[in-house]
């Protein structure tokens, strides 16, 4: 036999390649190491994109929503005063208090809103018979291949707001995903699929 990745020569007891470590029992290939003809790398077994909740945005942003506007009113308003005495203005002196507060309590949440969804709609999971692809991001677009031998655990999670919508987040660990107070602080998050059950299985297969 030989290596799928590397071409590497391997006994047919050995269970990993002694060159790069892949696996010798995955699914669909021969005795010759090559993918049947019939398994087309190209083409992806799953694609997955997370689906948008707007209320659910909002609301996990509520702390800090509230926190900025009460340090906006007081840390711009101050300033704002300032400049409404310097240039005469005849506006009352609670207004830049008020008109900071209310940009800081009606802004974020926007932002927040407008952010995800864009993130939400530009972000795609492919997986292939090999390996995942992925695209996600708004601001900055990352782009990245992960190949299954690098994947090292897979989780299934589910939250309170996720359960009452059937969503799910599979997270993905590889060799550098650290983990405090027993949770994944990196690795690959796929977050808010539906069908996350099913397709944490079928990654499962695909893993190996």
């Amino acid at each position: 036999m030989f290596c799928t990745e590397c071409g590497h020569g391997v006994e047919e007891s050995e269970k990993f390649c002694s060159n790069c470590g892949t696996s010798t029992l995955r699914k669909g290939r021969t005795s010759s190491g090559k993918a049947p003809p019939s398994v087309d790398l190209n083409t992806p077994v799953i694609t997955a994109r997370p689906i948008f909740i707007p209320w659910v945005t909002v609301a996990s942003v509520l702390p800090i929503q509230i926190f900025m506007t009460v340090w906006a009113g007081g840390f711009f308003g101050g300033f704002g005063l300032l400049l409404i005495e310097a240039l005469g203005l005849n506006l009352p002196q609670w207004f830049p208090f008020l008109f900071c507060s209310a940009a800081a309590f009606f802004g974020i949440p926007y932002m927040a809103y407008f952010t995800k969804k864009k993130t939400y709609s530009a972000t795609s999971y492919n997986f292939y018979p090999d390996r995942l692809e992925y695209s996600e991001g708004f601001w900055t677009i990352e782009n990245k291949i992960i190949k299954y031998r690098n994947i090292t655990e897979i989780n299934l999670r589910k939250g309170v707001a996720q359960k009452k919508y059937g969503l799910g987040t599979i997270v993905l660990s590889t060799p550098a995903t650290s983990i405090q107070q027993g949770r994944h602080t990196s690795g690959i998050r796929i977050s808010d699929i539906s069908n996350a059950e099913e397709i944490y299985m079928k990654v499962q297969d695909l893993i190996g």
